[in-house]
C-alpha cells in the first residue's frame, strides 16, 4: 500500500494531527495535510492528489461545505463530514446544503476502514490506467506491424472493408482506405462455383474453412489477378469481424522483391535503413558522385531528448514519421534519405557544386522551421540541426563520413536550427598534401621513439588538497617539437593515436611509482573506442605497481560527446581500480554540461578560450561561473589551464576555481618517458 494523501479541513491543526496518529497507528501509510481555506484546498487538490477530504467541525469551518464539495467534484475526490452524531440537527443542517458522506468521529474504526478502502480503490484505478496505457501502446505497435506487413490483410464485416493495410491497397492499386470504404467483396471477387453470399454468411456464424478460397480479384482499373484468401476471426475497434489475408498466386517474384525492399527499408518511416544507406554511400565512394559534388547531411531534431520525456512511444513514432515526410519533400530525385538511428536521419545529396550542397541543407532547415507537426490534438513546432560531410577523395568508407557528419551535427545542435560543415580542426595542416606529410611524420616518430612527455604542475590556490601533475605528450621535429594540438587530430583520424598512447603510457606509469602527486594522462579518441584498451591499461598499472587512485584519465569534451557510450564503458571498467576521470576543453554549452549527468567525472578543465583576458571579458566570467556552479552540483572540481598572468587569478578565485595551471607559475617542466 503506497503513501496516500488526505486533506483535513479545520481551523485548528489538532484534528489533522489526531487523525494522522490514528491512521498511522493502524498501519496505514498516509500523509495528512491540514487545510483551512478554499484557496488552500484548491492548491492541495492541484498538487497532492488526495484520496479523501475530511470536513471537521462544520459549524466552525472557514471554507463552506458546498464550496469544498464543488472543488472536490472537479477533481473526483470524495468529501466526508467527520463529526459525532450527538447533534443530529446540526448534521442535518450541513447535509441540507450539499450531499456528502458522513463518518462518525466517535467510531475510529469507521475512519480507518474507509481510508483503507479508498486507498485500495485508488491503487486499483491507478493500475487500471497503467494497464490501459500499456494496452493502447500495444495496439499502436500491433497496428504498426500490421500496416508494415508484406502480407495483404483486410478486416471485413458483412462483406465490406473496415480496415486494409498498405500491402492490400498496393495489391489493388489503390492509395488510401477511402477508395475501398464502399467496395463490396461480392463485387470484386469471383470464386467460381462457390456462392460468396452463402460463404460470407457462414463466416459471420463462425464457420471458417480449413482450406484457402481460390478467387479472381478485380481491381478498380479492370485488371485481374488470381489469389488465395485465408479467413480467421478478429476484432476491430471493439467489434467482431473477419480477417482476410490475400495471397497472390503470382507473388513469388513480388515476394522476392518485397523481401529485398524490407531488407533495405526502415519499417517506421519507409526510408532506407542505415545498412542500405551505408551500402549506397560506399558505392558512391568507390565509383564517384553521380554529379560534380556529393555530401552526407546528418539531421536530428532539436530538443529531441526533451521530447522523448514528453511524448509517449506512440506519439514519438508519429513525430518521426511526420519529419521523415518533411525530408522527402525537401530533397531532389536522385538523393537518398535514410533513418540511421532512433531519432536521426541522413541524406546523400548529389549536386553540381558545393554551394548547391549547402543550399540542400538550408532547404531542409527551412522546411523543418516552417512545419507544424500535428499529433492528435497537439501541434508541435520543429527545428533541426544538420551536419554536412562532403564525399571527397579522402573519404575512406561510409562509417567515417557518417561519423564526420554526426560530429558536425553535434556542433550545430549547440545553437540549434543551423547547418555546420565538417572541417578537420588542424592547426598546422592547411592542405591535403600537408595532412599526408603529418601522417608520415607521425609514423616516423613512432618508429624512432620521438614521442616524450612533459609534466606540468596544477596548484591549489588554497594550499590544501593533494598535489597534481598533468602529463603532456610532445613529438620531436626538425624545426621544434610539436604539442598535441599539432598532430593529435591527424593521428586520431588515421587510427594512430591509440598506438601513441600505448607507446607513451607504460613509461609514464613507471615514473609515477616514486612520486606522490595525482597524475593526469590524456586518452585519445582511438583509445576511448578501443574495447581492449581498459584491460591493457589495467595490466600496465599492475606491471608498474601504480595505485589507481593516483591516476586521472583525461578525455576532451568533444570526444566524450561523440563517444559517450565508449567513455562510459571505459570508466566502468577502470573505476573499480580507483581511476578518476577528467574532462578537458570544457565550456558552458549545453552539450558539455550534460556530460556531468552521464559520466562519473572527478575534474573538469575549463576551455582555455574562456580564461583568456578574463579580467576584461564579462561574458567569459559568466561562463566560468556557470561551469563552476554546474560542477559543484555534481561534486566535481574545476581546473583552469594555460593561465598566463596573475591578474586572472582573482577572478578565478571569486568564481570558485582553486586549481590552476599555466605559464604564470614560471616553473621548469619535467621531461619524462623519453
Amino acid at each position: 500500500m503506497h503513501s496516500a494523501n488526505i486533506l483535513v479541513t479545520d481551523r485548528s491543526p489538532e484534528s489533522a494531527e489526531h487523525i494522522n496518529s490514528l491512521l498511522r497507528n493502524s498501519g496505514i501509510k498516509v500523509h495528512v495535510i491540514h487545510v483551512q481555506t478554499s484557496s488552500e484546498i484548491k492548491r492541495a487538490l492541484d498538487h497532492d492528489s488526495p484520496v479523501l477530504i475530511l470536513y471537521v467541525n462544520p459549524d466552525e469551518a472557514d471554507a463552506p461545505l458546498e464550496e469544498i464539495n464543488q472543488l472536490a467534484s472537479a477533481f473526483s475526490v470524495p468529501v466526508a463530514l467527520f463529526a459525532d452524531l450527538e447533534n443530529p440537527e446540526e448534521l442535518a443542517k450541513a447535509l441540507a446544503r450539499t450531499p456528502c458522506f458522513v463518518i462518525n468521529s466517535a467510531e475510529e474504526d469507521l475512519l480507518t476502514d474507509s481510508v483503507s478502502r479508498l486507498i485500495k480503490n485508488s491503487e486499483i484505478n491507478l493500475n487500471h490506467e497503467r494497464q490501459q496505457q500499456y494496452l493502447e501502446e500495444l495496439e499502436h505497435r500491433y497496428n504498426l506491424l500490421l500496416d508494415s506487413s508484406r502480407d495483404a490483410i483486410a478486416y471485413v464485416h458483412e462483406g465490406l472493408h473496415v480496415y486494409t493495410n498498405r500491402a492490400y491497397l498496393e495489391a489493388l492499386g489503390m492509395k488510401d482506405d477511402s477508395e475501398v470504404a464502399g467496395l463490396s467483396l461480392l463485387e470484386m471477387l469471383d470464386a467460381g462455383e462457390t456462392n460468396l453470399k452463402t460463404f460470407f454468411k457462414g463466416l459471420s456464424k463462425g464457420q471458417f474453412p480449413t482450406e484457402a478460397l481460390e478467387v479472381k480479384v478485380a481491381r478498380p482499373d479492370d485488371t485481374r489477378f488470381e489469389a488465395k484468401l485465408v479467413f480467421s476471426p478478429a476484432r476491430f475497434d471493439g467489434e467482431d469481424c473477419i480477417q482476410m489475408m490475400m495471397q497472390r498466386n503470382d507473388s513469388a517474384n513480388e515476394l522476392a522483391a518485397e523481401l529485398e525492399r524490407l531488407r533495405k527499408t526502415d519499417p517506421l518511416t519507409r526510408l532506407h535503413n542505415r545498412k542500405a544507406f551505408s551500402e549506397i554511400l560506399d558505392e558512391c565512394i568507390a565509383t564517384g558522385p553521380a554529379r560534380d559534388a556529393a555530401a552526407v547531411l546528418y539531421i536530428e531534431s532539436d530538443g529531441i531528448d526533451g521530447l522523448q520525456d514528453e511524448l509517449t512511444d506512440e506519439t514519438m513514432d508519429e513525430f518521426l514519421v511526420d519529419l521523415a515526410g518533411i525530408i522527402q519533400q525537401a530533397i531532389e530525385e536522385g538523393d537518398t534519405a535514410a533513418r540511421v538511428s532512433d531519432h536521426s536521419f541522413a541524406v546523400l545529396v548529389h549536386r553540381n557544386s558545393n554551394a548547391q550542397l549547402e543550399q540542400a541543407g538550408e532547404d531542409i532547415l527551412a522546411a523543418y522551421r516552417g512545419h507544424i507537426v500535428e499529433i492528435g490534438e497537439r501541434a508541435l513546432s520543429a527545428s533541426c540541426s544538420i551536419g554536412m560531410s562532403t564525399v571527397g577523395r579522402l573519404a575512406m568508407n561510409s562509417p567515417e563520413i557518417l561519423a564526420r557528419a554526426r560530429k558536425a551535427q553535434a556542433e550545430a545542435a549547440v545553437s540549434g536550427d543551423s547547418l555546420v560543415i565538417y572541417r578537420p580542426q588542424l592547426t598546422a595542416v592547411e592542405s591535403l598534401d600537408g595532412e599526408q606529410e603529418w601522417l608520415e611524420r607521425i609514423k616516423f616518430a613512432l618508429g624512432n621513439q620521438d614521442f616524450y612527455s612533459v609534466q606540468q604542475s596544477i596548484v591549489d590556490l588554497d594550499g590544501e588538497g593533494e598535489q597534481m601533475m598533468e602529463n603532456i605528450t610532445f613529438m620531436r621535429g626538425e624545426n621544434g617539437d610539436h604539442p598535441p594540438l599539432d598532430y593529435q587530430a591527424v593521428a586520431d583520424r588515421m587510427d594512430l593515436a591509440g598506438t601513441i598512447d600505448r607507446n607513451i603510457i607504460p613509461g609514464l606509469l613507471k615514473t609515477f611509482v616514486d612520486s606522490e602527486e595525482r597524475q593526469i594522462i590524456s586518452v585519445s579518441n582511438n583509445s576511448i573506442i578501443d574495447y581492449s584498451f581498459p584491460g591493457w591499461f589495467a595490466d600496465q598499472m599492475k606491471a608498474s605497481c601504480t595505485e589507481g587512485d593516483r591516476v586521472i584519465l583525461q578525455i576532451a569534451a568533444n570526444a566524450a560527446q561523440t563517444n559517450l557510450r565508449p567513455a562510459q564503458r571505459l570508466m566502468k571498467e577502470l573505476k573499480p581500480l580507483g581511476c578518476h576521470l577528467a574532462i578537458s576543453l570544457f565550456d558552458a554549452e549545453r552539450r558539455s554540461l550534460q556530460l556531468l549527468e552521464h559520466l562519473d567525472i572527478s575534474y573538469v578543465k575549463i576551455h582555455p578560450s574562456l580564461t583568456n583576458d578574463l579580467t576584461a571579458n564579462t561574458k567569459n566570467q559568466e561562463s566560468v561561473s556557470k561551469i563552476v556552479e554546474a560542477a559543484e552540483a555534481h561534486d566535481v572540481l574545476v581546473i583552469a589551464d594555460e593561465i598566463e598572468d596573475t591578474s586572472s587569478l582573482a577572478v578565478l578565485w571569486q568564481s570558485g576555481v582553486k586549481l590552476i595551471a599555466g605559464a604564470f607559475l614560471r616553473e621548469s617542466s619535467q621531461v619524462l618517458a623519453n
